[in-house]
């Protein structure tokens, strides 16, 4: 038995190509551009499917030859807002020589065929000439916390320097022309190889990424590539940078956050970039396995308790899924953890002989809502007997079991445990290893699934268009936008009767869809006047229809229409107003017996599950920094707490529906 699971639990590598590539968010997706192909454009609405514009230069601009005579393409394009434009900074350069030059161009909007579309190419920005000791080519640009603007350049054995730009001009600023040094390899490290460097703040603290060693090698010369990609940290954008050993990188110094591993070859050339709800890291890598190219992954940046980096899953398609192959692997001997080919396998990989105690696999998860949950676990036991993993969740262990699954290397959707965590608003690291004189079991994919009793926060969105949080961290939408809520455990909501807080009444509609923006409306809710429920401190509740039956897991969709400005969203409440309970199946029905949990688990942890989903504790709801400053989310006490603020601890019954 299993939960009943609406999303395609089965990824797909969509194999997007790209070399150097650079990307920035706007109100309605994502645009994208890479090196050497006269700054071609891409956009997409979700990060995965993506639509060619075309280049937008029909050649190189004449000035360019000025500074690099011969240069024969564009390279290394930077996409950044800035000063109310979207500009790319770009270079141009004669290969293997210093007489590089860093221009930009500018538009107002940078989707094609929307108003204030249209690129103009501004000239010189920065350049160098053979006798310089570093060179002007991948521009990076970041804003410090006092507003400034710097852009950071440099290649190969010549370091990463930094200058500071005019936000108006976007050129170089008049009053600090110094030349920064933040990062150089020493001649005893790879013959020096340092580039492609990366920029953001984060956290009060500026976090510098850069690509190390041999790039580019690719087809029959693929295995010739060593590229990957290292960082450090520092107080001031100026530096130092030290690694999270305390090296500093302007003296050789440098944590490796991505290199080669399985089919996925020189993993580098990448940058960081602000996402709505995260920060996020585009790189290209090589195929090993497929067409041996350069094609690029979007990843996460997950930030530990003490702001350090640890970088994410490449994203396939959704964002509370995990593919352990990509994840940090720590083999106790060589050949464990081995990255091996199933057709029945989520993006056709597994994780096979997970065998050896000391072998273990890390997956930083950025997980934008904090609460209960469950961990699909996809594993692989063809043994006669149960094998055991150790699973630990932000320093919190337990054992779970793993029963016969009759075959190895095929991954049904049968082939599932639920494991029961507890994750927090953010970085998230959950570490999987064999237990000591356990039996064997492979493992292909985690998928988190939020517990939902009463309270969804809006905030807790994994992503969306014409969404974003406010400065008090606060969710809006606009006419037009979704935000998206992956994986709902619907089997726990407590009731049928919905409301949305939100913060004015802006006339349209907020609707909440089954799977999709376009879905099939499962509750909608009317922002006006005749709506409003009560005011507290700012607040007003509003009623919506009743949500309709629903069962499994889901993905909500909230979408706006019909809405002036912005609407200001702070819950999504499922409760009655009377303060009854209403099951979401009727009739409510008894819990789930422990016998029926076992098979649906397969594990000891049953009774652990069924406390989650029986709980009576709600969902953490928000409550807004104007009232809460350090804006944490943890009811005042433990209870059912209705829309007028009552608490009720009685036991509320569920159904899990198989």
């Amino acid at each position: 038995m299993s939960f009943a699971f609406s999303a395609d639990w089965y990824a797909k590598d969509n194999l997007q190509p790209g070399h150097d590539p650079s990307m920035v968010r706007f109100e309605d997706g994502y645009a994208l551009m890479s090196t050497n192909n006269n700054l071609q454009l891409w956009t997409s609405e979700d990060a995965y499917t993506w639509r060619d514009h075309k280049s937008t230069v029909s050649a190189i601009p004449q000035w360019a030859y000025e500074y690099a005579p011969g240069t024969e393409g564009i390279w290394a394009p930077d996409i950044y807002y800035m000063n109310g434009e979207f500009r790319v900074y770009y270079c141009v350069s004669v290969f293997g020589k210093r007489s590089s030059a860093i221009g930009y161009q500018a538009t107002t909007s940078i989707m094609p065929g929307t108003d204030g579309y249209g690129w103009k190419d501004h000239g010189h920005v920065f350049h160098t000439v053979t006798s310089d000791k570093y060179n002007a080519i991948d521009a990076d640009v970041v804003k410090d916390t006092e507003g400034n603007y710097w852009m950071a350049f440099g290649s190969f054995g010549l370091g990463i320097q930094l200058i500071k730009l005019d936000a108006q001009s976007g050129y170089q600023a008049s009053d600090d022309k110094t030349v920064y040094n933040i990062a150089r390899r020493t001649s005893k490290a790879s013959e020096g190889a340092e580039e492609g460097p990366s920029l953001i703040e984060h956290g009060g603290k500026y976090f510098l990424f850069t690509a190390w060693d041999k790039c580019c090698q690719q087809g029959a010369n693929i295995e010739q590539t060593t590229y990957k990609t290292a960082y450090g940290r520092a107080d001031k954008v100026t530096g130092p940078y030290k690694d999270r050993a305390g090296n500093d990188m302007a003296t050789g110094g440098g944590t490796i956050l991505l290199e080669r591993y399985g089919r996925y070859v020189g993993p580098g050339g990448g940058e960081a970039f602000q996402d709505l709800n995260r920060v996020r890291f585009v790189h290209h890598y090589y195929d090993l396995n497929g067409d041996k190219y350069n094609h690029i992954h979007i990843r996460d940046v997950v930030f530990t308790e003490d702001n350090w980096v640890e970088m994410g899953q490449p994203f396939l398609g959704r964002y509370l899924s995990a593919e352990v192959e990509h994840g940090v692997l720590t083999r106790a001997v060589s050949g464990d953890l081995a990255i091996t080919r199933s057709n029945t396998a989520s993006n056709g990989e597994y994780l096979a002989y997970v065998n050896t105690e000391g072998s273990k696999i890390r997956l930083p998860m950025n997980i934008m809502q904090a609460g209960d949950y469950l961990l699909r676990y996809r594993y692989a036991n063809g043994g006669d007997a149960a094998a055991t993993h150790k699973v630990t969740v932000n320093g919190k262990s337990q054992t779970v079991t793993l029963p016969p699954t009759g075959e190895w290397g095929t991954f049904p959707e049968k082939a599932i445990v639920m494991v029961p965590a507890t994750l927090k608003r953010g970085g998230n690291f959950i570490e999987l290893e064999p237990e000591p004189n356990g039996n064997f079991a492979e493992l292909d994919r985690i998928d988190f699934l939020r517990v939902i009793r009463d309270t969804i926060p809006a905030n807790g969105f994994d992503n969306g268009i014409r969404v974003r949080l406010t400065k008090d961290d606060e969710f809006a939408i606009k006419d037009g936008g979704y935000a998206i809520f992956e994986n709902v455990v619907t089997d726990s909501i407590k009731s049928v009767e919905v409301a949305v807080e939100v913060k004015s009444l802006t006339g349209g509609k907020l609707s909440i869809r089954d799977g999709k923006k376009d879905g099939t409306v499962l509750s909608e809710c009317e922002l006006v006047a005749a709506n409003e429920k009560f005011t507290s401190k700012g607040w007003t509740t509003v009623n919506c229809s009743n949500l309709k039956s629903i069962g499994g897991v889901k993905d909500f969709y909230l979408t706006a229409s019909g809405v002036s400005g912005e609407a200001i969203v702070r819950n999504i409440v499922f409760a009655s107003s009377s303060g009854e309970i209403v099951c979401n199946q009727e009739p409510c029905g008894d819990p789930i017996s422990s016998s029926s949990l076992a098979d649906l688990t397969g594990s000891s942890s049953s009774s652990e599950i069924a406390g989650i989903l029986s709980s009576s504790s709600g969902t953490d709801a928000i409550v807004p920094r104007s009232v809460r400053p350090d804006n944490t989310m943890s009811p005042a006490r433990k209870g059912y707490r209705d829309l007028k603020g009552r608490y009720f601890d009685k036991q509320i019954p569920y159904r899990v529906m198989f």
